[in-house]
Protein backbone atom coordinates (compact mmCIF):
# COMPACT_ATOMS: atom_id res chain seq x y z
CA UNK A 1 0.00 0.00 0.00
CA UNK A 2 1.65 2.77 -1.21
CA UNK A 3 1.90 6.38 1.02
CA UNK A 4 1.88 8.53 -1.51
CA UNK A 5 -2.46 9.48 -0.99
CA UNK A 6 -1.06 10.34 2.44
CA UNK A 7 1.42 12.55 2.00
CA UNK A 8 -0.10 13.98 -1.35
CA UNK A 9 2.55 15.66 -4.18
CA UNK A 10 4.82 16.91 -1.51
CA UNK A 11 6.19 13.73 -1.22
CA UNK A 12 6.28 13.14 -4.76
CA UNK A 13 8.65 16.31 -5.04
CA UNK A 14 11.09 15.47 -2.07
CA UNK A 15 11.33 12.08 -2.22
CA UNK A 16 10.61 11.19 -5.29
CA UNK A 17 12.67 8.22 -6.37
CA UNK A 18 16.16 8.11 -8.50
CA UNK A 19 15.86 6.33 -11.51
CA UNK A 20 17.72 3.18 -10.29
CA UNK A 21 21.17 2.13 -11.96
CA UNK A 22 20.85 -1.43 -13.26
CA UNK A 23 21.94 -4.45 -11.29
CA UNK A 24 24.54 -5.39 -13.75
CA UNK A 25 26.04 -2.22 -13.74
CA UNK A 26 26.28 -1.69 -10.48
CA UNK A 27 27.79 -5.01 -10.09
CA UNK A 28 30.10 -4.83 -12.48
CA UNK A 29 31.56 -1.49 -11.48
CA UNK A 30 31.96 -2.65 -8.38
CA UNK A 31 33.94 -5.61 -9.53
CA UNK A 32 36.23 -3.33 -11.46
CA UNK A 33 36.77 -0.71 -8.19
CA UNK A 34 37.39 -3.65 -6.06
CA UNK A 35 40.69 -5.02 -8.96
CA UNK A 36 41.54 -1.33 -8.01
CA UNK A 37 39.63 0.79 -10.75
CA UNK A 38 39.40 3.93 -9.67
CA UNK A 39 37.54 5.36 -12.24
CA UNK A 40 34.59 2.67 -11.99
CA UNK A 41 34.67 3.69 -7.75
CA UNK A 42 34.14 7.25 -8.93
CA UNK A 43 30.95 5.92 -11.10
CA UNK A 44 29.49 4.20 -8.73
CA UNK A 45 29.56 6.61 -6.98
CA UNK A 46 27.76 8.82 -9.27
CA UNK A 47 25.00 6.23 -9.86
CA UNK A 48 24.47 6.01 -6.09
CA UNK A 49 25.08 9.18 -4.17
CA UNK A 50 21.68 10.94 -4.70
CA UNK A 51 19.95 7.94 -3.67
CA UNK A 52 22.11 7.89 -0.20
CA UNK A 53 21.98 11.21 0.35
CA UNK A 54 18.02 10.46 0.42
CA UNK A 55 17.82 7.58 2.41
CA UNK A 56 20.36 8.96 4.94
CA UNK A 57 18.08 12.62 5.52
CA UNK A 58 15.15 10.71 6.05
CA UNK A 59 17.03 8.31 8.53
CA UNK A 60 18.80 11.25 10.10
CA UNK A 61 16.23 14.29 9.92
CA UNK A 62 18.75 16.28 8.34
CA UNK A 63 20.82 17.21 5.54
CA UNK A 64 23.78 18.43 7.24
CA UNK A 65 24.05 14.98 9.04
CA UNK A 66 23.33 13.18 5.91
CA UNK A 67 25.76 14.78 4.36
CA UNK A 68 28.84 13.32 6.35
CA UNK A 69 26.53 9.96 6.06
CA UNK A 70 27.35 9.73 2.34
CA UNK A 71 31.06 10.58 2.90
CA UNK A 72 31.17 7.97 5.29
CA UNK A 73 29.25 5.57 3.73
CA UNK A 74 31.28 5.57 -0.07
CA UNK A 75 34.41 5.69 2.32
CA UNK A 76 33.70 2.64 4.05
CA UNK A 77 32.52 1.33 0.92
CA UNK A 78 35.91 2.14 -0.49
CA UNK A 79 37.79 0.71 2.61
CA UNK A 80 35.43 -3.00 2.03
CA UNK A 81 35.33 -3.50 -1.18
CA UNK A 82 37.38 -6.73 -1.30
CA UNK A 83 34.66 -8.14 0.79
CA UNK A 84 31.89 -7.32 -1.88
CA UNK A 85 30.07 -11.01 -2.72
CA UNK A 86 29.83 -10.00 -7.09
CA UNK A 87 27.27 -13.26 -6.95
CA UNK A 88 24.76 -11.18 -4.98
CA UNK A 89 23.29 -7.69 -5.62
CA UNK A 90 25.49 -4.51 -4.88
CA UNK A 91 22.53 -2.23 -3.73
CA UNK A 92 21.23 -3.81 -0.61
CA UNK A 93 25.07 -4.37 0.42
CA UNK A 94 25.73 -0.04 -0.02
CA UNK A 95 22.32 0.29 1.90
CA UNK A 96 23.33 -2.28 4.89
CA UNK A 97 26.19 0.29 4.97
CA UNK A 98 24.26 3.53 4.83
CA UNK A 99 21.93 1.97 7.41
CA UNK A 100 24.78 1.14 9.41
CA UNK A 101 26.60 4.53 9.13
CA UNK A 102 23.71 6.62 9.87
CA UNK A 103 22.99 4.25 13.01
CA UNK A 104 26.27 5.44 14.34
CA UNK A 105 26.18 9.02 13.31
CA UNK A 106 22.51 9.08 15.09
CA UNK A 107 24.06 7.20 18.11
CA UNK A 108 26.75 9.53 18.41
CA UNK A 109 24.39 12.58 17.93
CA UNK A 110 22.28 11.56 20.73
CA UNK A 111 25.52 11.43 22.98
CA UNK A 112 26.41 14.91 22.08
CA UNK A 113 22.98 16.20 23.23
CA UNK A 114 23.18 14.07 26.65
CA UNK A 115 26.39 15.60 26.78
CA UNK A 116 25.63 19.06 25.95
CA UNK A 117 23.92 20.95 28.53
CA UNK A 118 22.06 23.20 25.75
CA UNK A 119 20.80 19.59 24.43
CA UNK A 120 20.01 18.75 27.69
CA UNK A 121 17.83 21.52 28.50
CA UNK A 122 16.05 22.07 25.54
CA UNK A 123 15.40 18.14 24.90
CA UNK A 124 17.46 17.78 22.00
CA UNK A 125 16.42 16.52 18.54
CA UNK A 126 17.71 18.05 15.27
CA UNK A 127 14.49 19.84 13.81
CA UNK A 128 13.68 17.70 10.71
CA UNK A 129 15.16 18.95 7.41
CA UNK A 130 12.27 20.94 5.17
CA UNK A 131 13.01 20.78 1.18
CA UNK A 132 12.31 24.07 -0.15
CA UNK A 133 10.72 25.51 2.67
CA UNK A 134 7.51 23.78 1.67
CA UNK A 135 5.32 23.40 4.81
CA UNK A 136 3.82 19.84 3.59
CA UNK A 137 7.28 18.58 3.79
CA UNK A 138 8.43 19.85 6.76
CA UNK A 139 5.43 18.19 8.15
CA UNK A 140 6.65 14.49 6.59
CA UNK A 141 10.16 15.00 7.75
CA UNK A 142 8.58 15.90 11.89
CA UNK A 143 6.26 12.44 11.05
CA UNK A 144 9.10 10.13 10.11
CA UNK A 145 11.76 11.48 12.66
CA UNK A 146 8.65 10.23 15.07
CA UNK A 147 8.75 7.20 13.81
CA UNK A 148 10.82 4.79 15.96
CA UNK A 149 14.83 4.34 13.96
CA UNK A 150 13.36 0.98 12.75
CA UNK A 151 10.19 1.54 11.96
CA UNK A 152 11.58 4.63 9.96
CA UNK A 153 14.49 2.65 8.18
CA UNK A 154 11.89 -0.54 7.24
CA UNK A 155 9.68 2.60 5.49
CA UNK A 156 12.03 4.59 3.60
CA UNK A 157 13.77 0.95 2.09
CA UNK A 158 10.15 -0.46 1.41
CA UNK A 159 8.50 3.13 -0.07
CA UNK A 160 10.96 4.97 -0.69
CA UNK A 161 13.69 3.12 -1.87
CA UNK A 162 11.41 0.89 -3.43
CA UNK A 163 13.74 -2.74 -2.11
CA UNK A 164 11.77 -5.61 -1.47
CA UNK A 165 10.73 -7.44 1.91
CA UNK A 166 13.81 -9.62 1.27
CA UNK A 167 16.60 -7.02 0.38
CA UNK A 168 15.25 -4.71 3.23
CA UNK A 169 16.01 -7.84 5.68
CA UNK A 170 19.26 -7.97 4.45
CA UNK A 171 20.09 -4.59 5.22
CA UNK A 172 18.87 -4.21 8.28
CA UNK A 173 19.24 -7.90 9.53
CA UNK A 174 15.94 -8.89 10.15
CA UNK A 175 13.19 -11.07 8.98
CA UNK A 176 11.47 -10.71 5.88
CA UNK A 177 8.25 -10.76 8.21
CA UNK A 178 9.65 -8.06 11.01
CA UNK A 179 10.17 -5.87 8.04
CA UNK A 180 6.63 -5.93 6.97
CA UNK A 181 5.30 -5.95 10.64
CA UNK A 182 8.18 -2.37 11.11
CA UNK A 183 6.72 -0.98 7.79
CA UNK A 184 3.04 -1.37 8.27
CA UNK A 185 3.83 -0.34 11.96
CA UNK A 186 5.38 2.81 9.93
CA UNK A 187 2.42 3.37 7.71
CA UNK A 188 -0.48 3.12 10.09
CA UNK A 189 1.30 6.01 12.14
CA UNK A 190 2.12 7.81 9.07
CA UNK A 191 -1.46 7.55 8.13
CA UNK A 192 -3.06 8.61 11.49
CA UNK A 193 -0.56 11.53 11.96
CA UNK A 194 -0.40 12.80 8.75
CA UNK A 195 -3.49 11.57 7.22
CA UNK A 196 -5.36 14.82 7.88
CA UNK A 197 -3.37 16.95 6.79
CA UNK A 198 -4.13 14.78 3.04
CA UNK A 199 -7.44 15.29 3.10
Amino acid sequence: MSLSPIFGDALLLWMSRAESPGAEESAGLARRAREGDLNAFDRLMQLHERRVFRTATLLLGGAQDADDAVQETFLRLFRNLKSFDAERAFEPWLYRIAVNVCRDLARRRRWRQWVSLDGWLSGGGPEPAAAGGDPRTAEIAAALARLSERERAAVVLREVEGLSAAEAGRVLGISEGTVRAHASRGRARLREWLGKGAR
